[in-house]
């Protein structure tokens, strides 16, 4: 027997704002863990089998809202961990969706990987179409939380000049990061929106950056794919997602953490709030929510 994750409602494992995703209707027999969202279980082990390691409620194996199997392969035995630490400690009152944030993106990521491999087209209309994911994720690029510079007098011109020290360097690492991509040796430049020349006129990335971008997304695995649609929606942000990406490649010298990506994608509100004050369970409750996030995010693809 397992436990099927979709036994619980859907906001709790769907709430992550998936891009073309639909909710699923729970079973009959989940009826009353979806109607109480209450813990059933009493025990929590983590096993390692020949595909990988499984997360077991009272000895029975945990299951995607799809029905698939919640595997960790075995190169992210730290997130198995951190997986089977999430459900230990969920409380024995009722459950919050973001007591379980790596539940949820895990699943996000084998609902979607093996709906793609199976090539169901009614599981397909629930996760969504790779293809038009990355399509829907490239045009966050346009406007990018990195890519607007607010006036130079805003907040005494204090964020302008935090902006131009913070997103420069980011800037200038992700046209550099994209630049292998590029057809025919094009250069790879990314457009940014200037609030004291540009006004509200959109933004809009040359075409050769839209290529070399478009490339580098079709280089992506699912687990990858999940980790930057996670970042990029939370951040609202696609350089913040690529970032996130980059500081868990080996072999990236990307210098920087998950707080500083954290810090780029919320620096307007920080300097407004130091500005003008912080509303109380608003904007500190958005400041851990993002973080939270991002090191999701981040967790899924790391190999250790």
């Amino acid at each position: 027997m397992a436990f099927v994750l979709r036994n619980i409602k859907a906001p709790l494992f769907r709430g992550y704002a998936t891009l073309g995703a639909q909710s699923t209707k729970a079973p009959s027999e989940t009826r009353k863990l979806e109607q109480t969202l209450t813990k059933f279980w009493e025990t929590v082990d983590l096993a390692e089998k020949d595909d990988g390691y499984h997360i077991l409620l009272d000895g029975k194996s945990i299951k995607t809202p799809l029905g698939f199997q919640l595997t960790v392969p075995k190169n992210k035995h730290t997130l198995a961990y951190l997986l089977a630490h999430e459900w230990k400690h969920l409380p024995s009152l009722q459950i919050k969706p973001y007591l379980v944030p790596l539940t949820s993106l895990v699943s996000r990521c084998i609902d979607l990987e093996q709906s793609h491999t199976k090539q169901d087209a009614e599981l397909l209309t629930k996760v969504g179409d790779k293809e038009n994911l990355k399509a829907l994720l490239l045009r966050y690029l346009d406007t990018d939380t990195l890519l607007v510079f607010s006036p130079a007098k805003d907040c005494d011109g204090k964020l302008r000049e935090a902006q131009e020290q913070t997103y420069r360097p980011i800037i200038k690492s992700m046209e550099a990061f994209f630049q292998p991509y590029a057809e025919n040796g094009e250069e790879v430049k990314l457009t940014y929106m200037d609030s004291d020349i540009h006004g509200l006129v959109g933004n809009k990335q040359p075409e050769a950056t839209v290529k070399a971008v478009r490339k580098w997304l079709d280089t992506l695995d699912f687990w990858s794919l999940v980790s930057l649609e996670k970042a990029t929606l939370t951040a609202k942000s696609f350089l913040s997602g690529v970032a996130i990406l980059r500081l868990n490649n080996k072999q990236d010298q990307i210098d920087l953490t998950v707080d500083d990506i954290a810090r780029a994608a919320t620096l307007e509100t920080i300097y407004q709030t130091e500005r003008w004050g912080e509303v109380e369970d608003t904007h500190d409750v958005d400041k851990v929510d993002v973080l939270r996030n991002l090191t999701s995010a981040s967790l899924i693809v790391y190999e250790h």
